[in-house]
């Protein structure tokens, strides 16, 4: 069996299947009494096996007519579900199984499925429910994650907040939280009150088995769902259980209907933290998210943070000089440009979509045939789920308007449209095409200010008056992935506030995602950087350089993940100007070791006295990067231990700032540490790194 492959084998004396790859086994199927269930689940590297006593299928939960199912239960009054069938398929790098459930006093039926990736541990899972009878059943809850597991030893339980604005140091966003899972214990991570998907926490948890070497190996996990959603981690005795599911659904599902629950996944880890993260991104960027363009992701320009809304073509056309001579490969023009926003509050004229004539007497595509000329892709804002009750669009559709209990969802002249409801999926479809293709645009933002709390119930949507949130989501998420498949070149950038709805599932549709509107203070950047990489792959971790610094360290604390630049460029000095082109030479040449390995090398600070140090690492050229930042830290000089390094190699270490080079062993790097030094506060540091032939 090759590395990146994965076999399915049927024991049908059992009625049993083994899925099996170099990485992980897994053995499932039916118990005595039918049911399905996990026999063993089995990280190959380490030896360790998660399951030692039959458990659920880790991918079906739900509440039926207000009784909760799970795959594997007791007999009881309200029945169960009963294992009839199963198939597997291959496509590609992909193995997928999909097992028939038939509850054993209705004709409802579910389709759970587990996919399997070659290359990777990772499991994907989640179900259909199909109603085969002849009278309709109310659905609430669709849980996709059902873990159960019998750790042999002590956990540590991993968290992470999601992209709240927050000024203040340690911030509350993209905080890892790491703690012992004891015994009694129930933890809980959730959506927030708000109900965009990340506003509290990122719907991700990792188990990590602990020993005297720290962290060795566990499980990672994740839910795939923009909507609201909770999750509850608890230990009890030898049992740990994870629930993750989309929350605030109730669907009556009528006869000769269906209804899909979101994906998640589970992925067994090998390692610490840092190769937990590795292993989930791989998969994450070879299975989860659109392809990257070259060079990606590219230097961005943004006007929101130097112009917001005082803009207009003379003046983009000066930034546009400016930006292209520093080194930007993309020029995003953000709110402001549309008609009806005047040079006040971005969100007068949401819902107009066409250019500002005032602004743009030539057009819009004026401007972006300019930037194109310049070297530049060209990129534009797009707030689709909020629009200006002033305007044509909310007059001639109120009832695009979502409503709870017949009032509107929104505050003051704004409100939120219902993307469950097909004309507003078909309008927006039509309109943001027209916008891509008649002003030549290569990046489009898509933002979302504006929260949905419990979501919409006017049933009149063409959704039911329980599933709002649900439809919503599925209505969002056909409008992207429309635009991927109509404009192929197409980037999409998410955002919400900042990084308000940043989940698994918006990956599957966009390239990257604006962290946190709170991107004025390096420190808080950098400790947005060093916990969302736990999670998300680098390139969706967008940052950028805004007027409030501008030393080197300031730019150089926006390089862990995309890069870009929101200032007013024909202010800054030429020594500024200078060091922006500098920083940005500094940042294409480290892009490629970004992409690639992080080894997080101090903890994520809690106060401005400590040190950041990030390593980038590319396995296959075995070279790389240490990055370093001195705050507020009363020591100039920390020696720290390099990871990922052959011992028996040497490697070539070259000053960035002095030009000072060394050649040291591996086996020293790994072992002894290497001394770094920072003479200021608020300094930075950069070192490279090759391997000596």
């Amino acid at each position: 069996m090759s590395e990146r492959s994965v076999q399915v084998v049927h024991d049908t004396s059992q009625d049993r299947w083994q899925v099996l790859s170099p990485l992980f086994s897994l053995i499932l199927g039916a118990t005595e009494g039918g049911h399905l269930a996990i026999f063993s689940w089995r990280n190959e590297r380490t030896g360790t096996d998660w399951v030692k006593v039959p458990v659920p299928f880790l991918g079906f939960g739900t509440t039926i007519d207000d009784s909760p199912f799970v795959s594997l239960a007791p007999q009881n009054e309200v029945g169960s579900f009963v294992l009839v069938d199963a198939q597997h398929s291959k496509h590609g790098e992909l193995t997928e199984l999909r097992f028939r459930l038939k509850h054993q006093r209705s004709n409802i039926v579910a389709i759970a499925w587990l996919r399997a990736f070659d290359g990777t541990s990772v499991l994907e899972t989640g179900f259909t429910l199909r109603n085969e009878g002849t009278e309709t059943v109310k659905v609430s809850g669709l849980d996709p994650l059902v873990l159960t597991v019998h750790p042999d030893s002590s956990l540590n339980l991993l968290t992470l907040t999601g992209g709240r604005y927050d000024d203040k140091f340690p911030p509350s966003s993209f905080a890892l939280t790491e703690f012992p899972l004891e015994d009694g214990s129930t933890h809980t991570i959730f959506c927030g009150d708000q109900g965009r998907s990340s506003a509290k926490d990122i719907a991700w948890f990792a188990l990590g088995s602990v020993s005297n070497e720290g962290i060795t190996e566990g499980i990672v996990g994740g839910l795939e769902w923009s909507g609201r959603w909770r999750g509850v981690i608890q230990r009890q005795g030898k049992s740990v259980t994870v629930k993750l599911g989309a929350t605030e659904i109730v669907h009556r599902l009528a006869p000769n209907s269906e209804i899909r629950s979101p994906s998640a996944f589970l992925m067994l880890f090998t390692g610490d933290w840092d190769d937990a993260s590795w292993q989930l991104h791989q998969w994450q960027e070879r299975f989860l998210c659109p392809p990257a363009p070259p060079d990606f992701p590219w230097v961005q320009f943004n006007t929101w943070f130097g112009w917001t809304t005082r803009i207009d073509a003379a003046t983009l056309r000066r930034e546009a000089d400016i930006a292209a001579d520093l080194g930007c490969e993309v020029f995003v023009v953000d709110a402001g440009w549309y008609e009806g926003c005047g040079t006040d509050d971005f969100g007068h004229g949401l819902g107009n979509w066409v250019e500002h004539k005032g602004k743009f007497p030539d057009g819009l595509r004026a401007l972006s045939d300019y930037v194109h000329r310049k070297g530049m892709k060209f990129g534009l804002w797009v707030e689709p789920e909020r629009v200006d009750l002033a305007t044509e669009l909310a007059k001639q559709h109120p009832d695009w308007l979502a409503r709870r209990d017949g009032k509107i969802i929104g505050s003051g002249r704004y409100a939120h449209l219902c993307f469950g409801n097909p004309q507003v999926v078909a309008w927006f479809k039509e309109r943001l095409a027209k916008i891509v293709a008649d002003y030549g645009v290569d990046w489009l933002k898509w933002d979302y200010n504006i929260a949905y709390g419990l979501g919409c119930n006017d049933a009149t949507h063409g959704h039911q008056e329980g599933d709002g949130t649900y439809a919503h989501t599925m209505g969002v998420y056909a409008v992207k992935a429309f635009l991927r498949e109509k404009f192929p070149h197409l980037v999409l950038e998410g955002c919400a506030s900042g990084g308000h709805r940043i989940d698994f599932g918006i990956l599957r549709f966009v390239h990257t995602y604006w962290l946190s509107d709170f991107t004025h203070r390096a420190a808080n950047v950098r400790f947005h950087l060093t916990g969302a990489w736990f999670a998300l792959p680098p390139r969706y971790l967008n940052t950028w350089v805004v007027h409030e610094g501008t030393t080197v360290a300031d730019f150089r604390s926006r390089m862990g993940g995309a890069f870009g630049i929101s200032a007013r460029l024909s202010e800054w000095d030429e020594r500024t100007r200078d060091r922006a082109k500098r920083a940005i030479a500094e940042y294409k040449r480290l892009r490629p070791f970004v992409l690639k390995r992080r080894f997080l090398l101090t903890p994520q600070p809690r106060s401005l006295q400590s040190w950041t140090v990030w390593q980038f690492h590319d396995p296959e050229r075995d070279s790389g990067a240490l990055l370093a930042f001195r705050e507020q830290s009363p020591d100039e000089r920390l020696t720290v231990r390099l990871k990922g390094l052959n011992p028996d190699a040497r490697y070539r270490l070259h000053n960035a700032d002095t030009g000072e080079t060394k050649t040291l062993a591996g086996i020293h790097l790994l072992r002894d540490g290497f001394p770094l030094t920072i003479p200021e506060q608020g300094g930075s540091i950069l070192w490279w790194l090759q391997r000596s032939e």
